[in-house]
């Protein structure tokens, strides 16, 4: 299912905001304040911690998007940390902004639909960490991208994250994403096809690695 988005005509007369790269704005644990926030321009990582302290990357959110709303639905602490990533622009929404939106049943929908999605990406956040290895958590990824889907072909043409940010995703070292990644390249899984990151990706190759 495609991502719901918002637009800023939803939040009439709500503050508009600007956050720098880097500025983290929610903690995950922390008391809940009633403020939810809209992306107007920019984007924001959404993170959480496992147990050995490591941060883990749940998805990344842009433009249209919407974070923080679950302190509107009776959760009482913050369930991730939300970083920005670049410098950005957010509206910021309180309760009664909220609650004014609500009454909106096309709204309602919306916020119905991004929960779901929300849900489904951290199902497969959870299945990947289920596997085993590095590599075949890293092949989950990368058979689950959406390009598979609007594509018929055995190899499709991607800009991958970096090695950093896969790592964070599968929840493991740099240094071990870097040691698998080259692994993938010398297998034929994964072939450059540019200096800006573009890479070919084999989904035979891709399954022959998962049930290998």
């Amino acid at each position: 299912m495609s991502n719901p988005k918002f637009n800023s005509e939803d939040f009439q007369g709500a503050p508009e905001i600007s956050v720098k790269k880097g500025a983290c704005l929610i903690y995950r644990g922390e008391a809940s304040q009633k403020i939810a926030y809209f992306i107007v321009s920019g984007s924001v990582e959404v993170k959480t911690e496992c147990v050995d302290g490591t941060q883990l990357l749940l998805y990344k959110l842009g433009p249209g998007e919407l974070f923080g709303e679950l302190v509107f639905m009776g959760v009482s602490e913050r369930t991730a940390s939300v970083y920005a990533v670049e410098n950005a622009t957010l509206i910021k929404i309180n309760e009664n902004s909220w609650q004014k939106c609500m009454q909106n049943p096309e709204f309602l929908k919306k916020v119905y639909d991004i929960l779901l999605h929300r849900f489904i990406e951290t199902t497969e956040v959870v299945n990947r960490l289920g596997q085993s290895t590095v590599l075949h958590r890293l092949c989950i990824y990368l058979i689950s991208l959406p390009q598979w889907r609007q594509s018929d072909a055995d190899v499709i043409r991607v800009t991958l994250p970096s090695n950093a940010k896969l790592a964070m995703m599968v929840n493991c070292t740099r240094e071990r994403m870097s040691a698998v990644m080259r692994h993938f390249y010398n297998s034929g899984v994964i072939e450059k096809v540019g200096s800006d990151g573009e890479v070919l990706l084999s989904h035979a190759r891709l399954l022959e690695m998962t049930t290998g």
